[in-house]
């Protein structure tokens, strides 16, 4: 560096020249001035630039700032969108119960918020499923209690519900008897086959052969006889309903046919007949279609008939059976001979 005042060389750490005694300081100052106006007579020798307008540059500022926001807004939405689809697809799985619904959720979004409750359900809608084509196939009492059991908030439980019934009362329908049908309404109390059932089993409620129509029948099949031993007609036609279908093996049997046997008891050779024992067998009750009871009987007889001239009688072991209508009139009577002594 070169002394401002003399020329002579000087060295920066000195405070004044050695030569003149000028201030070190001001031989800076004047360097620095000489450098200025060195710089700037440079810059104006260049030609000259055109300048960018700060205008020109806010513009730019403001447009990047409207890219870098609507690429913000954009992503924001993107992300809001596509959680709103899995959330729409989700509450269709846990609404629907579809396993195609289920399968599509779980393909779409691999990290998704329920991608455990989504894997959690497709096993159990898969189960679910297995389960009901081998109840299907069997349609076993047993299964379908268990699908009911398994699945109790399952997408078919209802119609495994409905399944049941039938599958009981049909069990039901073809035991025909009060327990089944009972049953039946305890668990089906408001089931798909109760109008059926509650009739079946007023029905045979009232099939129910009581003591008291039992000892009714069992009491006129004696006097039956009694009036037949008696060849009392009248009292036999008073207790038959005319046509009979069947009386003495005869078919659609009149009142002609009742008084043709007594006249010809009458007109052969027997002194006496009567019965030394009766035992009625079973009484059963069932109901006609038009809803009214018809009880049938069955009954063996020991017959014993005296003929004219002859001291000793003859003992013939009879079967029979008796069918009479509500009014407990026969519509059928026939006897057969089984042995003879």
């Amino acid at each position: 560096m070169l002394c401002s005042n003399c020329g002579n060389r000087v060295n920066p750490d000195d405070v004044y020249c050695a030569v003149c005694g000028a201030h070190i300081s001001q031989v800076r100052d004047a360097v620095a001035r000489d450098k200025a106006f060195a710089y700037r007579a440079a810059y104006n020798s260049q030609p000259p630039r055109k300048r960018e307008s700060k205008k020109g540059n806010n513009w730019v500022i403001i447009l990047s700032a409207i890219v870098a926001a609507l690429v913000v807004v954009g992503f924001a939405l993107y992300l809001g969108l596509n959680h709103q689809d899995e959330q729409s697809l989700w509450e269709k799985c846990v609404r629907d119960k579809e396993l195609t619904d289920v399968n599509d959720y779980i393909k779409e979004f691999p990290n998704g918020e329920h991608i455990n409750e989504a894997r959690q359900l497709y096993d159990m809608l898969f189960n679910e499923k297995t389960d009901w084509d081998n109840a299907m196939a069997s349609d076993d009492e047993d299964q379908w209690r268990a699908f009911i059991k398994n699945y109790p908030s399952g997408k078919l439980v209802n119609q495994a519900i409905e399944k049941l019934d039938d599958v009981v009362w049909n069990k039901a329908f073809e035991q025909n008897n009060k327990d089944a049908l009972r049953r039946y309404l305890n668990e089906f109390p408001n089931g798909r086959h109760v109008a059926e059932a509650r009739s079946q089993f007023s029905k045979l409620q009232r099939a129910e052969l009581t003591f008291e129509e039992s000892e009714n029948v069992k009491n006129i099949i004696h006097q039956f006889l009694d009036d037949m031993a008696q060849c009392n007609p009248d009292a036999m036609i008073m207790m038959c309903s005319f046509p009979m279908d069947n009386f003495m093996t005869k078919r659609q049997a009149s009142q002609g046919d009742v008084d043709d046997y007594v006249r010809t008891f009458m007109e052969s050779d027997i002194e006496s007949i009567w019965f030394t024992s009766v035992v009625v067998g079973n009484v059963n009750k069932t109901m006609k279609n038009d809803d009214t009871p018809e009880y049938t009987a069955t009954f063996t007889a020991t017959r014993y008939f005296q003929r004219q001239y002859v001291e000793k009688g003859t003992v013939a072991q009879m079967s029979g059976k008796a069918v009479l209508d509500r009014d407990f009139r026969f519509r059928e009577f026939a006897m057969d001979k089984v042995s003879e002594q």
